[in-house]
């Protein structure tokens, strides 16, 4: 328990850190994104904006339009770009692409219509990211479309290479998460040791706590022997006992094998949890366990007028195991008198096995009783859980019994599966490796 519990909390912890470094990181990023854009923006409204008043100080004086025309053709062949850098390229347009002055042509991928293509796609936006794949290579671009306030001409587009800006913040986002990564493994790793010493405190008294049942589960055994001892000599003079004294007597009877069965229960449980017990492991045969258990039971289900059915196939067929065979026995009693117990007269129990294709064997135990709740079923093999205190009460149950069988299906290596529906009944199903499996794994 307590291992699962720190491994529970540094989990916990470790989401936490987790989460709070993915936000600052991509927090950091998304500014850093933003910084990088916004100057590359200023960039180009800067060049731009050189270039419009450029453009307009070519502008004639008052003439007609077909003489202003003429004049700008003449002109703008005299715009020097001496403000733009290397890797930024402009032209004066209009809607439908008609080219009236542009930087160089080397570099000026305005002046190809694919671009000019990619471009329209955006519809006007005034500030454009675009991304060009040329093979493997692919090259990034920041489009600035500017109004020159000219009918005749209504706007300038520049454009620059971005692609170094892109791979820096490529490379810085591959960096945030290495280090996101690195931090987390690190407050991993702090975390893991913090709870561990968070858990001594715990871990000691949970010490405490086991030594304390398994000693008082010793030493209410003598007492309780004595008391039953006693009770049953009453019972022999029974008929001498008034009808009140008798019903006392038979009180005190089950309240002693209550609490006979609970502290023998504490008992095993406190045995389970003690780190130097040793489990006893010997090959056995699945199917002897079965016929025994259900051999035993059959009296008490007689009793109760239940029908217990016994499934084990072809008798020559052997599901062998290895592990403790009374914990195994142990179990089967514990699953087939809760069956038994919480089913009504008249009922049926099926015990049966089978095999999977897995090298696991299959013990399934079936009722046809009230059901389980189905949001009881996570909770089913917590120490002293009960589905319904008051019909626990009504059967002698003590809530520890789910927990004992869990427990030595852990120590096998196995798990249970428990599925129910309400007023048709319940089926636990006990998967525990067979030997031939476990062979197979140790010779590999």
């Amino acid at each position: 328990m307590i291992p699962n519990t720190r491994r529970q909390l540094t989990i916990f912890y470790s989401t936490m850190i987790g989460l709070i470094l993915l936000i600052m990181a991509a927090s950091f990023y998304w500014v850093l994104t933003d910084v990088m854009h916004r100057d590359e923006r200023h960039n180009l409204e800067s060049a731009g904006q050189k270039a419009v008043n450029e453009w307009r100080n070519h502008s004639p004086g008052p003439q007609d339009k077909e003489e202003i025309r003429e004049q700008r053709q003449t002109d703008s062949h005299r715009m020097e770009w001496e403000y733009l850098q290397s890797d930024q390229f402009a032209v004066i347009t209009d809607p439908s692409w008609t080219i009236f002055v542009h930087s160089p042509e080397g570099n000026n991928l305005l002046l190809k219509p694919s671009f000019q293509k990619l471009l329209d796609a955006q519809g006007s936006k005034s500030y454009i990211h675009l991304s060009i794949s040329s093979g493997n290579n692919r090259t990034n671009y920041a489009v600035l479309r500017v109004m020159t306030g000219d009918e005749e001409h209504p706007f300038l587009l520049l454009g620059e290479e971005v692609s170094k800006q892109e791979h820096l913040l490529k490379e810085m986002r591959l960096l945030l998460i290495g280090i996101t990564l690195l931090l987390l493994a690190v407050a991993t790793i702090i975390g893991y040791i913090l709870a561990g010493r968070a858990m001594l405190p715990l871990n000691h008294a949970f010490i405490r706590q086991q030594k304390f049942t398994a000693y008082a589960s010793h030493e209410l055994r003598t007492p309780l022997s004595v008391l039953q001892l006693s009770v049953d000599i009453l019972e022999e003079e029974q008929h001498k006992l008034s009808p009140v004294h008798q019903t006392v007597l038979q009180d005190m009877k089950e309240e002693i094998q209550r609490m006979t069965r609970l502290t023998g229960q504490l008992l095993t449980l406190a045995r389970n949890d003690s780190p130097v017990q040793q489990m006893r492991r010997e090959v056995f045969d699945l199917k002897h366990s079965l016929s025994f258990a259900a051999a035993r039971m059959q009296l008490k289900a007689h009793e109760k007028t239940v029908q217990l059915q016994l499934h084990i196939g072809n008798t020559e067929d052997t599901f062998t195991c290895l592990g403790d065979s009374e914990q195994i026995d142990q179990l089967l009693y514990i699953l087939l008198d809760n069956a038994i117990k919480y089913s009504a007269e008249g009922g049926t129990v099926t015990l049966g096995i089978s095999r999977n294709d897995n090298g696991t064997a299959n013990v399934i135990i079936q009722d046809t009783g009230c059901g389980i709740p189905e949001e009881d079923l996570p909770h089913l093999f917590e120490r002293f859980y009960r589905v319904d205190q008051a019909r626990t009460r009504e059967h002698g149950g003590t809530g520890l019994g789910l927990a004992i069988a869990h427990e030595i299906v852990s120590r096998h290596g196995g798990r249970i599966v428990v599925t129910s529906t309400l007023q048709q009944g319940s089926t636990f199903t006990v998967i525990l490796p067979e030997t031939q499996r476990i062979l197979r794994q140790s010779l590999k």
